[in-house]
């Protein structure tokens, strides 16, 4: 025992030597990376990272700076689609680079037409990149995004931007990020989507969905068919949804709790009978004066869950005629058909005949629960 011990601790530092090591001050953190597409199979990539630098002792002559202090720098340049920008911007690193804080993947529109193949093929074998990081298409330049200076916030750009996914992503905007984009992607029967930002003044936005046909960018839909998506997508409970019943009166219900699921007849039929089911629980959040009170409210409830099955079929057979499927509807007519043919699904999927059903259920008007 005693002899096996000794090997034990004679083998520790060799065993260690193999684990390379960076310290704080000596490493580049990238956290955010943007790709702009420029043609010809080429990009113009940009990082952004803070630098860590030493300022001294802390606080000394009166300043109060810490001993170590940091500040944002980013590189940016024209490389091939598909390469790494850390390998492609070492060379001009001070430090060395690592990505394992990697925040968020920006893609401009070019891009994403181009196709995201070569990316998301190398991010998924990339070990050292977290698979929660906020993944976009931006409208207009990523380098313009993560570099500039003006935004009213002292947050950095990368986590503002993942920030703001996030924030968005507890209401209306589906939860995504890069392994739900990974899944859809590699899945059968289902494609991947992206949340699109755009920088309006001194600040960002998020301005739609960017809907994939695999790694393509084939369609958008904007901010007012958030809700619809949600609803179809998966449960949430703090979505709004403004529904317009005649010219200018509007009233705008807040959910307090709101669930989907799925019904299919005929799965492996050449026109399949796709079912969703509704319930949509909430409150009102506004309204326009005189429209609603505690003797119209089941009124109230059935003209909203009418709009909203309206418009959610409506929306899912723009998705047909596209040819994409991000509600991955085709997995669940698979997890309802025994012996599914996925072979012609492709081919049947704009034949599905897609029903919504929604109920609604107004807990609070304002005026009396």
């Amino acid at each position: 025992m005693k002899v096996k011990m000794l090997i034990l601790f004679a083998l520790f530092p060799l065993l260690c030597g193999c684990i390379p090591t960076n310290t704080l001050d000596q490493t580049l953190m990238v956290e955010g990376e943007g790709f702009d597409y420029i043609g010809h199979g080429k990009v113009m990539g940009t990082v952004v990272m803070p630098s860590f630098i030493d300022t001294g002792t802390q606080g000394s002559q009166g300043t109060g700076i810490p001993a170590t202090a940091s500040m944002i720098r980013n590189l940016s340049g024209v490389t091939y689609d598909g390469k790494s920008l850390v390998d492609k911007f070492q060379s001009q690193g001070q430090e060395v680079m690592r990505v394992g804080s990697m925040k968020v993947m920006l893609f401009n529109k070019k891009m994403a037409e181009h196709g995201l193949s070569r990316q998301m093929s190398f991010r998924n074998r990339d070990p050292d990149v977290p698979s929660a990081i906020s993944v976009a298409v931006v409208e207009g330049s990523t380098k313009k995004i993560l570099t500039a200076t003006d935004y009213q916030t002292q947050i950095p750009i990368a986590r503002y931007i993942q920030h703001m996914i996030a924030q968005n992503s507890q209401q209306n905007y589906p939860t995504t990020n890069l392994r739900y984009f990974l899944d859809s992607y590699y899945g059968d029967y289902m494609d991947p989507f992206m949340p699109i930002i755009l920088k309006n003044g001194d600040h960002l936005e998020i301005d739609g969905l960017a809907l994939f046909r695999k790694a393509k960018y084939v369609m958008r839909i904007g901010e007012n068919k958030m809700f619809l998506f949600k609803m179809l997508y998966e449960k949430f409970n703090q979505g709004v949804y403004d529904y317009q019943f005649s010219s200018g009166k509007h009233v705008a219900i807040r959910n307090v709790q709101a669930s989907v699921k799925y019904h299919v007849v005929g799965g492996n039929s050449a026109s399949p009978k796709i079912i969703a089911l509704v319930n949509v629980k909430g409150y009102i959040r506004q309204a326009s004066p005189k429209t609603i009170n505690t003797k119209s409210t089941s009124a109230m409830e059935r003209k909203i869950a009418e709009s909203l099955s309206t418009n959610a079929e409506k929306m899912v057979c723009q998705f047909q005629k596209r040819g994409t499927d991000p509600l991955r509807l085709g997995d669940t007519v698979r997890s309802f058909t025994h012996h599914f043919d996925g072979k012609t699904w492709d081919e049947r999927y704009p034949n599905a005949d897609f029903h919504c059903r929604v109920q609604v259920k107004i807990v609070q008007t304002g005026i009396s629960s």
